[in-house]
């Protein structure tokens, strides 16, 4: 993601937007992003027997565990939802609760989250807090049928986490990963100083390009293109893939959904990272930031961001 994990690495913006709203504010755009035409292969592939075993990995405030809930087949289900962040994790809770209670589940909270039950149908959710760097999951070695990486691989090391996620898929087991930032966010209209903000988003890619983690480099800002490469290398058969852009763009002045918040997160981000790098005046990232601003409060700025999705299957 591309944006959703940078933003919680950059918690001291000047943009005063808890994370967890700048996630439900995207939780639409993501929604209206996503390709359908990979997404409509992952429905496809869902293994129809009982019960359907998935691991989500960084669930944040639990949207891919609503979208699995929406396309899975009628079998029982297990889900285990990974994030660092015990406070998003309790906000996927009861979100997927309210959730499963709309659709007729009779819902009940268990240690490790909730587990629900419809017509003999039963759902679990495991909601486990942890650092990804050091989570196993319970199950068997090479037992789980589906992984869901959502927003978050820019941020991991690519080829340690596929070989960790080919070690625990089953065989024929798939991986899903999906908005997966690659390397290009345009503003719009064109800034009246092009070569300034050509020179700020420049330095916003390069933050990604240099961020390590576990001693390794991570996806970056071409993480959508580099997964392809690395999951053809670590056992995977390459099934669907292509773009999910997020197109944040005003109709008639109005932004869609929470865009206004997302752009507004966003505006805070690319600001920040370009006053770490020193290489501009503080005057004139305000003046830029203000000017964009304002902008976004007359329903006439737009961005778009370049991402990837794909599904892939272990061979």
């Amino acid at each position: 993601m591309g944006g959703v994990r940078r933003f919680a690495l950059t918690k001291a913006s000047a943009v005063d937007i808890p994370f967890h709203d700048y996630l439900e504010a995207k939780f639409a755009l993501d929604g209206r992003s996503l390709n359908r035409e990979v997404e409509n292969e992952f429905a496809r592939m869902l293994p129809g027997e009982s019960p359907l075993v998935c691991l989500d990995l960084g669930t944040g405030t639990g949207a891919s565990v609503l979208r699995l809930l929406g396309l899975s087949p009628e079998t029982d289900l297990h889900i285990t939802a990974v994030d660092r962040d015990r406070t998003l994790l309790g906000i996927a809770r009861e979100g997927t609760a309210a959730f499963l209670r709309d659709r007729g589940f009779d819902v009940s909270a268990v240690p490790a989250g909730i587990l629900s039950k419809k017509k003999g149908r039963e759902v679990a959710v495991d909601f486990v807090c942890g650092d990804l760097r050091l989570f196993e999951p319970n199950q068997t070695f090479g037992s789980i049928d589906a992984i869901i990486a959502h927003a978050v691989m820019d941020l991991l090391p690519l080829t340690t986490m596929a070989e960790r996620i080919a070690r625990w898929l089953r065989p024929k087991g798939i991986f899903y990963s999906t908005v997966n930032y690659d390397g290009e966010t345009v503003l719009f209209p064109i800034y009246t100083d092009e070569a300034l903000e050509n020179r700020i988003l420049g330095i916003y890619d390069a933050s990604m390009e240099e961020r390590r983690v576990w001693d390794d480099n991570s996806g970056g800002a071409r993480s959508g293109r580099r997964l392809h490469r690395v999951l053809g290398e670590t056992g995977f058969e390459m099934i669907a893939y292509g773009s999910s852009d997020w197109n944040i763009t005003p109709q008639r002045r109005t932004y869609r959904d929470g865009d206004a918040v997302c752009l507004t997160a966003l505006l805070g981000m690319i600001r920040d990272e370009a006053a770490r790098s020193g290489e501009f005046s503080e005057d004139m990232l305000d003046r830029w930031h203000r000017e964009r601003s304002e902008r976004l409060a007359a329903g006439e700025l737009g961005l778009i961001v370049h991402q990837i999705d794909l599904l892939a299957e272990k061979v």
